[in-house]
């Protein structure tokens, strides 16, 4: 009877986790998951040490902010892996906690297998991190096709396994009366607004997303927004932004909680959406987007000059199309006319909108598979 102990520090990672569990418990019934874990892994087979929520934070600054609760939780982690010894550790996305969390793991004596679910970012900086995964991984889980090829010429098994968000919305059901549940009169003229998950990212998007929607109506007095809202304890702020704007809650503007992301992305014309797995998800929804990322001082500072980014694109959809399928606006200053413009061209200009639903019809091709965590399982059960 095999062990597993399985790590998500964000919502994507515990989505992808909990079909994982699926996919672990279909093939070995009798194995035994444990890990950290949101509420989707928890509606699993699964025995949750930590929920997800304590781990979650967002950005450069942020992460620096959150140091001295991120220690005492890395340490309770790492002691509790030891202690349990479970025969494979799944590490999933997360990468600047999990790489750290690996190589603590293999100093202090781990010996069972450890697979990394989700590739960290080594295309766009900290090259060095192949080093780190090829010295303490067994086994790395890629979701975009390029990146098994910067691990050609290196010892660590590599198995590109699709991206398992086209499993994640491809299976799901759909449910026509979303809408109904939270309060909109109808799922017409529907524009989506995702500005993120985190408090900060509510405080520098919201604003300038309703100042941008606001716009948008002023030219499309029809249009109805739709806020997602990632955390329940959010919801009070973005109120309070909308009340300070020109648009009208609950008559102009609307908050759904995520369980229903999925379904406003259905119903959505267009979007305003942060940079982030956001923007993939829309994409493979054919949802034509305005992608937005407004950094802080210290993390263009951060970008800039320590990381030195210099990406021709930084949306994941453009990087993987190498295009811009979705116009995007990032930096430390975004232009609220530039993004209003671009807005209204996703919502009104039929030419454009076939060229980017094209775009997201072609990037659904290049990811689809099978089933991603199927191919996992049969990947991690290889190294036994």
């Amino acid at each position: 009877m095999k062990t597993y102990f399985i790590f998500a520090g964000e919502a994507s990672g515990d989505l992808h986790g909990s079909a994982l569990i699926r996919s672990l418990k279909a093939k070995a019934p009798t194995c035994r998951i444990s890990g950290v874990g949101g509420v989707r892994m928890q509606s699993e087979e699964f025995n949750c040490f930590i929920n997800t929520e304590q781990f979650q934070v967002m950005g450069f600054s942020d992460v620096l902010l959150a140091l001295p609760r991120l220690v005492p939780l890395f340490r309770q982690v790492r002691d509790h892996i030891l202690k349990l010894n479970p025969d494979c550790v799944i590490l999933i996305d997360y990468p600047g906690f999990n790489l750290r969390l690996a190589r603590s793991l293999r100093k202090h004596g781990y010996r069972g297998k450890l697979v990394q679910y989700i590739c960290p970012t080594v295309w766009a900086h900290g090259k060095k991190r192949i080093n780190t995964l090829v010295d303490h991984y067994d086994l790395l889980l890629t979701i975009y096709p390029f990146e098994a090829e910067l691990f050609a010429d290196t010892s660590l098994t590599v198995q590109y396994i699709g991206n398992p968000l086209t499993e994640a919305i491809s299976g799901r059901q759909k449910n026509s009366d979303w809408y109904k549940e939270a309060g909109l009169p109808s799922c017409e003229n529907l524009v989506a607004l995702f500005p993120g998950s985190r408090q900060g990212e509510i405080n520098r998007h919201v604003p300038q997303q309703l100042e941008t929607a606001a716009r948008l109506k002023d030219r499309c007095p029809e249009v109805r927004f739709v806020i997602s809202s990632a955390q329940e304890c959010l919801r009070e702020p973005i109120i309070k932004e909308i009340q300070k704007s020109r648009l009208k809650f609950s008559e102009d503007v609307f908050i759904v909680s995520s369980e229903h992301s999925y379904d406003v992305m259905d119903a959505s014309v267009a979007a305003l959406a942060k940079s982030g797995t956001v923007t993939l998800e829309l994409a493979l929804h054919q949802v034509p987007t305005v992608v937005q990322y407004k950094l802080t001082s210290l993390n263009y500072f951060i970008a800039k000059y320590l990381l030195r980014l210099n990406l021709p694109f930084y949306c994941i959809v453009n990087i993987l199309q190498k295009d811009e399928i979705f116009p995007e606006y990032i930096g430390k200053t975004i232009s609220t006319d530039a993004l209003a413009d671009a807005l209204h061209q996703v919502y009104c200009n039929h030419f454009l909108r076939d060229k980017v639903k094209q775009g997201c019809v072609e990037l659904n091709n290049t990811l689809s598979t099978a089933s991603c965590s199927d191919l996992a399982v049969n990947s991690i059960e290889r190294l036994f």
